[in-house]
């Protein structure tokens, strides 16, 4: 049997890699299609589109890694039906789920890798991503400041009364006030009625100074000429928020649970939380559901299990869309949408192995 496992996992080394590279490939050509206007309106820099495609790599082999496996599964077990190998396996002995053993191993060793690039590398690459975007197509336009909005970043709390003007990563503002929370030490706010930004430093000018001790009462106030804050962020940073693809499971359950503690709904959260654990994970359910699906049409021809393919994830993505929109209106339990398509397809593809022993 060892000799069948070599020559089922030879069988899917090429139809996988060629899988994924090709729909890694379609997916980052979609992407500059998308964005193609605004590169050539903006004279985007060659080296930063180049950046772009790479950091936002990960995120589509997380979504393409399963397409790959139910292409390798399918093209395998097609193959291998058209040429009757599997009729002489079962010949000699050889029951189906010990045939497709080996395919199902390959399913969930590549579901623990989709896994740790979602957890590990998909977080980090995201956040860069959205940095080369943004400066692209924010910081070569006027920051988005908007007057009378609290934003916070870092230990700051900034209040900005009215932006005068914005030029590039460069903005004059008036009426600003910041509200200084540091882990120690005692908080302190800054009014003043001109500040400017320029590429993350904060410049405060005839800026009023108050201290506070930790029984909330002032305990210092007085006039700096000049005040210079030092954070070097990237305006985009000040100015949308980290996406889910930007964290981690275990940030998102700490964030659920703040707000649940603060009595505010979490929800989407939950089903975000949930399904990062679900989808790396649809790699090994597509390895179930693929094997015998393939081996019942594997006589229409070897482009059957190309098709096959498509349609299965398509039906599945589709399911995957459905239940996470259920579960982001309550519809469904947080655990139930994320869990739900893996568990219906799985099932399927147990029962239709069943059916072909």
């Amino acid at each position: 049997m060892k000799l069948i496992d070599r020559m089922l996992l030879s069988e899917l080394l090429v139809p996988f890699l060629v899988g994924t590279v090709a729909v890694v490939l379609m997916l980052i050509g979609n992407m500059l299609f998308f964005y193609a206007e605004q590169f050539f309106a903006m004279g985007a820099p060659v080296v930063a589109i180049a950046q772009m495609i790479i950091y936002h790599t990960p995120f589509l082999l997380v979504l393409t890694l399963p397409v790959g496996t139910a292409l390798a599964v399918s093209l395998a077990v097609n193959r291998l039906a058209r040429d009757s190998e599997i009729v002489a396996l079962r010949s000699a002995g050889a029951s189906l789920r010990r045939i497709f053993l080996p395919l199902m191993v390959v399913g969930i060793l590549v579901s623990v890798v989709n896994f740790w690039l979602e957890e590990s590398v998909v977080p980090r690459a995201e956040r860069q991503f959205r940095r080369v975007r943004d400066r692209i197509f924010l910081m070569q336009t006027a920051p988005l400041f908007r007057s009378n909005v609290v934003f916070r970043m870092r230990e700051y709390a900034f209040y900005i009364g009215l932006v005068e003007r914005t030029e590039g990563n460069r903005a004059e503002l008036r009426d600003v006030q910041v509200w200084e929370m540091p882990v120690s030490g005692y908080p302190r706010t800054i009014l003043a009625p001109r500040a400017v930004y320029d590429d993350g430093i904060w410049r405060f000018y005839d800026a009023q100074i108050h201290i506070y001790g930790k029984d909330g009462f002032a305990i210092d106030a007085h006039t700096a000429g000049e005040i210079t804050i030092n954070l070097r962020t990237a305006l985009e940073e000040l100015i949308s928020p980290p996406s889910p693809e930007e964290t981690n499971a275990a940030e998102l359950r700490r964030q659920a649970l703040e707000l649940q503690r603060a009595g505010l709904p979490a929800t989407r959260l939950w089903v975000g939380y949930h399904f990062k654990y679900s989808i790396p994970f649809a790699c090994a359910v597509f390895a179930l559901c693929s094997a015998p699906l393939a081996l019942r049409f594997a006589r229409a021809g070897s482009f059957m299990g190309v098709l096959l393919a498509i349609i299965l994830v398509f039906l599945f993505w589709n399911t995957l869309l459905l239940a996470r929109l259920l579960g982001n209106h309550g519809f469904l339990p947080p655990v139930v949408s994320a869990w739900a398509p893996n568990v219906l397809f799985a099932l399927g593809g147990a029962f239709m192995l069943w059916r072909s022993e």
